[in-house]
């Protein structure tokens, strides 16, 4: 029996009141690893650099998405590609232009996502992301020199594009390369880069905002090299994905680089290598003739609608009108010093984003989810309650100060559990179909959602302004029934078992207390004395 093939002969031994199962996937009795219990042994450098670096990624969207909202606010900017309001003689932007500025570029995002699992399942995880990375600058350029309205737009789209490649890509190799323990953490911890990200947006507009003419919203628009210009080199030298190069049947390479990734010894990376191997054999007849439509099956379609919808969702929880519109939203509700407060707002999410990874993996996804949202919708109900009598200084006040509650717990529960679904609930052979479909179906929906909110705050058009928060607590409402309904508790789950529990039809609310039956649950990390010990007795039974 070669290396990496597998067995069904299982051995279980109990070491000093523990249990310890071995599955002999090479006709030894060693224990295989599936990563549940090796807590901080497996970190290295190499790992966290790594975390951080892909991770940083999102810092490209989180830039872009939380600066253009104090931009288009900028008088200058608004001088250069409108001029006065026809209706409320402001240098504020119209409901038309807000939806070239916010919507149009989203639909390149759409695209980039729908393009990444071809690129992906050819190329891996790495190479697609230095790609997005170089061509990001092409669009930044374009802002900077844009002489019209249509060229900055364009600026954007090309910036979208390649945002959308990395927002689906991203997610999934911090998945694949991080143990089982800490993969809520570490993908939520994509969040904490986007949100920073927005922070130091704010932040460079508010100190630009001052200025007259036109550097106040060209500097911080160059600013946005940056990200690229130091991520390119860095992640030239990352490993590729070990779980990948084991799809390709690179074993020499999977093994080679997760012993880079791990700080444990070289016997606990070749048995992590081999239920790495063992999941791929499993799944490599099914991807060869695996479809992007697969997802919407009958036997798939309960996970897609879960994993994909979350991103979705959170678009119509109200949180466009204090992130995305939030400085357009302050100005119209006459708030004094709007900049100074967008950067409040962007604290509060990024602090509610802090947060998250230790909410996801000791709480667990259902608890946070329920929890989180039922505040949101509170929220929603009290700030659009207040928007009736938004004229009085101190109820525009409560709404602003309602706004900032609003990220965090946002940031806290939904955002967080937006990044890790796709990647977590997905069976790995739809893995990538799966995010795919999930940022494409987001992006969809946020170019219906920027399109919609223009229409019904701007004075303009609607003139509903802070009312707005009563249509989308109607939404939260409907959302909070469909976690309960759907939302399984995925926390400390390997993939093995998240496919086992949905076969068995686990309804959603009994999934924490499951007990399954799948070689992954059963195959344990153990310490390097635990190993010993476990091959001592197993010659002994």
């Amino acid at each position: 029996m070669s290396e990496f093939s597998a067995a069904n002969e299982k051995d279980e031994l109990e070491i000093k009141e523990r249990k310890f199962s071995i599955a002999q996937v090479d006709g030894s009795s060693k224990p295989v690893i599936a990563d549940s219990d090796i807590g901080g042994e497996a970190v290295n450098p190499l790992l966290v650099l790594c975390c951080i670096t892909i991770g940083a990624s999102s810092f490209f969207y989180g830039y872009d998405n939380n600066l253009i909202s104090p931009i288009v606010a900028l008088k200058p900017f608004v001088e250069k590609y409108q001029g006065v309001n026809p209706v409320t003689k402001k240098y504020v932007f119209t409901a038309y232009n807000q939806n070239l500025l916010f919507s149009v570029p989203l639909v390149a995002s759409i695209i980039g996502a729908l393009v990444t699992p071809p690129l992906t399942f050819r190329l891996g995880r790495k190479w697609p992301l230095l790609a997005s990375y170089f061509f990001s600058f092409g669009g930044v350029f374009l802002q900077l020199f844009a002489k019209n309205m249509g060229t900055f737009v364009a600026g954007r789209f090309l910036n979208n594009f390649v945002m959308g490649i990395t927002m689906a890509t991203a997610p999934l190799y911090i998945a694949e390369v991080v143990p089982i323990s800490m993969r809520g953490g570490a993908v939520a911890s994509l969040n904490i880069m986007n949100l920073i990200a927005g922070v130091v947006a704010t932040i460079v507009v508010y100190g630009t905002h001052k200025i007259d003419g036109k550097l106040s919203y060209m500097v911080p628009l160059a600013v946005q090299c940056a990200t690229p210009a130091i991520l390119i080199p860095i992640t030239l030298f990352l490993p590729e994905s070990p779980q990948w190069l084991a799809g390709k049947n690179r074993m020499e390479e999977a093994r080679v680089n997760l012993r880079k990734l791990r700080g444990f010894t070289d016997a606990m990376v070749k048995d992590e290598l081999r239920v790495m191997k063992m999941c791929e054999d499993n799944e490599r007849k099914l991807k060869e003739s695996t479809q992007f439509w697969n997802i919407f099956n009958r036997e798939n379609i309960k996970r897609t609608i879960t994993a994909g919808s979350f991103f979705s969702l959170n678009q119509i929880s109200g949180i466009i009108l204090s992130t995305t519109y939030a400085t357009v939203f302050l100005v119209e509700l006459g708030v004094a010093n709007p900049f100074g407060l967008t950067v409040i707002a962007s604290c509060c999410v990024l602090a509610g984003t802090i947060v998250a990874p230790l909410l996801l993996d000791r709480t667990g996804r259902r608890p946070t989810a329920l929890s989180g949202m039922i505040v949101l919708f509170v929220i929603d109900l009290i700030a659009g309650g207040l928007a009736f009598n938004s004229s009085k200084r101190s109820f525009a006040i409560g709404i602003a100060a309602l706004s900032f509650i609003f990220n965090f717990f946002w940031a806290a529960s939904f955002y967080s559990l937006s990044s890790l679904l796709p990647s977590e609930i997905a069976t790995p052979r739809l893995r990538n179909y799966t995010v795919s479909y999930t940022i494409g179906w987001a992006q969809t929906t946020a170019v219906i959602t920027t399109l919609a909110v223009p229409q019904l705050v701007a004075q303009d058009a609607a003139n509903l302004g802070a009312k707005t928060y009563l249509v989308f607590a109607g939404c939260m409402f409907l959302i909070i029934i469909f976690v309960y309904c759907l939302l399984p508790e995925t926390k400390g789950r390997s993939f093995a078992e998240i496919d086992e529990m949905y076969d068995a039809g686990v309804p959603m609310k009994q999934w924490r207390d499951y007990k399954t039956s799948t070689k992954a649950k059963k195959a344990t990390v153990v310490s390097d004395e635990a190993f010993s010990t476990a091959q001592k007795q197993a010659g002994e039974v």
